[in-house]
């Protein structure tokens, strides 16, 4: 049985309520008739006091000060971000369509009847399979030859592509004429000169093909077809050219 003293230092430690009902437990201290009817009758847990939340949410922030100048940032972060926009797609745009023309470019110049590559290559073979040029240059059929274009005025430069330019003819076709250099097994020096007509998009063919021996002596490959027989291919702007590319441009001079 629960004396007083221990009950108090309970009721201090907060275990029990100040007000617990002391008469369950010392009827010979407090009669009963001294005590009011709510003590006799509340068992002891309906004294013990219960914890509750009593903490609330904080309060809404104020609102935002009025800004005279918000109507004008706004429209202003609109327009930068209009400008920005057009920029980034303009950049898009123009590498896609500088990725375009490289694309185009490469492909034309290996794939394309017109390509100064394909031409070239194409030149060399008809000019190893021809036996005037097997004859004019002492190399055997099957040999290869050696080919390049005209030496750089510098001696860093090691590329020499062949010289060629592009007109339309009277007829209003696309012309290419072409000038390279070839050197057979045994060293004889030949220079190629070349006239190529595009009869389509997709096809092509030679005017004419001529070697040019070190003693100014012409041998055709291909003899000229819309050209009378003793066409001289000098005529096209090779040779003694002083202009760019060694091409003599502009009008013909008597």
């Amino acid at each position: 049985m629960l004396g007083i003293r221990p009950l108090a230092q309970a009721s201090r430690m907060g275990l029990v309520s100040r007000h617990i009902q002391l008469s369950r437990y010392t009827p010979k201290l407090f009669p009963s008739s001294t005590l009011p009817p709510r003590y006799l009758v509340s068992p002891l847990w309906a004294a013990i006091p219960r914890a509750y939340s009593t903490k609330t949410a904080p309060p809404p922030p104020p609102p935002p000060k009025s800004d005279k100048n918000a109507r004008g940032k706004a429209l202003l972060s609109k327009i930068t971000r209009f400008f920005t926009f057009s920029a980034a797609t303009g950049m898009v745009i123009g590498a896609v369509a500088v990725s375009g023309l490289v694309i185009y470019l490469i492909l034309s110049e290996l794939f394309l009847p017109s390509g100064d590559t394909r031409t070239f290559n194409k030149a060399l073979k008809e000019v190893e399979n021809s036996a005037a040029a097997q004859q004019a240059l002492g190399f055997s059929p099957g040999d290869r030859l050696k080919a390049y274009g005209e030496a750089a005025g510098d001696r860093w430069t090691r590329n020499r592509p062949a010289q060629s330019t592009k007109r339309r003819g009277p007829d209003g076709k696309d012309r290419m004429v072409m000038r390279f250099h070839v050197v057979s097994p045994r060293g004889r020096h030949a220079s190629v000169i070349l006239e190529q007509i595009d009869t389509s998009w997709w096809s092509s063919e030679f005017s004419y093909i001529a070697l040019e021996l070190p003693n100014r002596k012409l041998v055709y490959v291909i003899e000229p077809k819309f050209s009378p027989k003793n066409f001289a291919p000098r005529g096209a702007g090779f040779g003694k050219g002083t202009g760019f590319l060694g091409l003599n441009w502009g009008p013909k001079k008597d």
